[in-house]
This record gives C-alpha cells, sequence and structure tokens, in this order.
C-alpha cells in the first residue's frame, strides 16, 4: 500500500520550505538569511527522505503483485493440467492419476503420483524392478513414494 503518511510528509515539507524561500526575501540581515538557509535546507531534506520512503514502500507494492500474479498464472496453468487427468487404481491398492485418452497435446501415456497431484504438482511416476522377489514398482521422483505393483510390470495407458 502506497505510504500516504510519506507523500503527506513530503508535501507539507515542501510547501513549508517555499514558505521559507518566500521569506528570505524580507530578511534584512545576513544572520537571519543564514537560519532562514539553514531552515530551508532541513525542510528539504526532510521531503527527500520521506520521497525515498514512498519509493520504498511502492517498489515494495510492485514486487508483491508480480509475485501475486506469477502465483495466479501457476495455480490456472496447474488447474488445466489436472483437467487431463483421472485417478485410476491400476493394482490392489495403488492409486495415481492416469491421463486421459483425449489429453492434448498428445503425450505418452503414463501415471502421476496421486500425493503430488494432490498438492499440485505433476509428477510422473517411473517403473522399477526389484531383485527380490521379482517385484515391481511405482516411484515418485519428487516424493519417493514407492508402490508395489505386483511381480511383473504395469505399463500406463490412457483412462
Amino acid at each position: 500500500m502506497i505510504d500516504m503518511g510519506s507523500i503527506a510528509a513530503a508535501t507539507s515539507s515542501l510547501r513549508v520550505a517555499g514558505e521559507i524561500a518566500v521569506g528570505l526575501i524580507n530578511l534584512k540581515t545576513m544572520a537571519e538569511v543564514q537560519a532562514k538557509a539553514i531552515e530551508l535546507n532541513q525542510k528539504i531534506i526532510a521531503a527527500q527522505h520521506d520521497i525515498f520512503a514512498a519509493n520504498a514502500a511502492q517498489s515494495t507494492l510492485i514486487q508483491r503483485v508480480n509475485e501475486l500474479e506469477e502465483e495466479i498464472a501457476r495455480v490456472k496453468a496447474w488447474k488445466e493440467t489436472k483437467q487431463r487427468y483421472v485417478l485410476v487404481s491400476p493394482s490392489s491398492g495403488f492409486f495415481a492419476y492416469a491421463l486421459k485418452s483425449e489429453g492434448q497435446p498428445p503425450e505418452p501415456a503414463h501415471w502421476i503420483c496421486a500425493g503430488c497431484y494432490e498438492e499440485g504438482s505433476r509428477s510422473i511416476l517411473h517403473g522399477e524392478k526389484v531383485d527380490i522377489g521379482r517385484k515391481y514398482f511405482q516411484v515418485c521422483p519428487r516424493c519417493k513414494t514407492s508402490i508395489q505393483t505386483g511381480h511383473g510390470p504395469i505399463n500406463p495407458t490412457y483412462a
């Protein structure tokens, strides 16, 4: 929010500085002129300080607006992306989001991690084989969730 106090203070300081400058004309001694010149300089410095404070506050606000606009763009993009997926259960106790077949642009069939999806992130699951008992897993590279999918590979399909 713009610091209206800083702007008002700067305006007031400049108004007083103008009044002091006008008053300089009516002074008769050098001592009076020097005293008024010092007072004038103090008011100008105060006005500059207030202007700098208002500019800093405005810069902070502009930065925050930019951050919020970027966040809105991310939320809108995620909203569009998540519409392309549907929750599936390719094996008992295993849930993932599968790409819908009508997804555009066309991509290879894949699953994304259900946990990451709920957190607003798309993380494509990767199949891994473990030699112990020849078990197969789908692993999320982002959150490291590892889900056993059986004793043979399960290939993702479109939903």
